[in-house]
C-alpha cells in the first residue's frame, strides 16, 4: 500500500471531518439544535452553520487555484437571499467570525435541516476542490483568510484545526443537552 501524499492526507481527513459535522446534530431536535446553552454559548445549529460559511469562503478561494473562480454557494445559489440575510452583519468574511454572541444568537436560521443542507453543499464542494490539489498546488503559494503568506496545503490544515474546534464545541453542548456527544470515537 502506497502512502498517501499530504494532499490526500488533507482530503481524507477534510471527508471525515465533515461527516462528522453533520452527525454530530443528526441526534439533535430542531429545538435543541437551535437551543444557546448559554449567552456565550452558541448552538449546535450556529457552529453548523458557521462551519458551512467557511467551507464555502474557503472552495472560493480555493477553486482558482485548481480550476476557474466560481463564487460562494451563499451568493451564487441565493441562499442568503432566500434565509432573509440581506443586509445582516455577517461578521468577518461573512461566515460569523468576529460577530459576537449577542448578534450571533440574533441570526435569522432557518431550520436544522435547510442548514444541514446548506452545510452538505458547502462541504461537497470544499472537499471536491481539495480532492483537485496535487503536489504542485498544494504546496503553492497562498494569501490565507487572514492574509497571511503561506501553502495551500498549510492553510487547509489550519482550516481542519478551526473546523475540529467548532465540532469539539457542538460535541459539548449535545452533552450539556443530555445526549451522547461525541462522535469521533
Amino acid at each position: 500500500m502506497a502512502i498517501p501524499t499530504p494532499s490526500e492526507i488533507v482530503a481524507t481527513r477534510l471527508e471525515k471531518l465533515n461527516g462528522q459535522l453533520v452527525q454530530a446534530i443528526d441526534a439533535l431536535t430542531d429545538e435543541e439544535a437551535s437551543t444557546w446553552p448559554a449567552k456565550t454559548a452558541p448552538s449546535c445549529k450556529w457552529h453548523l452553520w458557521h462551519m458551512a460559511r467557511w467551507a464555502d469562503y474557503v472552495q472560493s478561494l480555493l477553486s482558482e487555484v485548481v480550476a476557474e473562480k466560481t463564487p460562494e454557494l451563499w451568493e451564487f445559489a441565493g441562499v442568503a437571499d432566500e434565509w432573509g440575510f440581506d443586509g445582516v452583519d455577517l461578521g468577518m468574511w461573512g461566515a460569523g467570525s468576529g460577530l459576537g454572541n449577542e448578534n450571533g444568537q440574533s441570526l435569522p436560521l432557518p431550520s436544522t435541516s435547510r442548514v444541514k443542507a446548506y452545510a452538505k453543499e458547502a462541504f461537497d464542494l470544499l472537499e471536491q476542490r481539495v480532492g483537485m490539489l496535487d503536489d504542485t498546488t498544494f504546496n503553492a503559494a497562498f494569501t490565507d483568510w487572514h492574509d497571511n503568506e503561506t501553502s495551500t496545503g498549510d492553510a487547509m490544515v489550519g482550516y481542519i484545526a478551526h473546523a475540529n474546534r467548532h465540532l469539539g464545541m457542538m460535541e459539548a453542548i449535545s452533552g450539556v443537552l443530555g445526549k451522547d456527544g461525541s462522535v469521533t470515537v
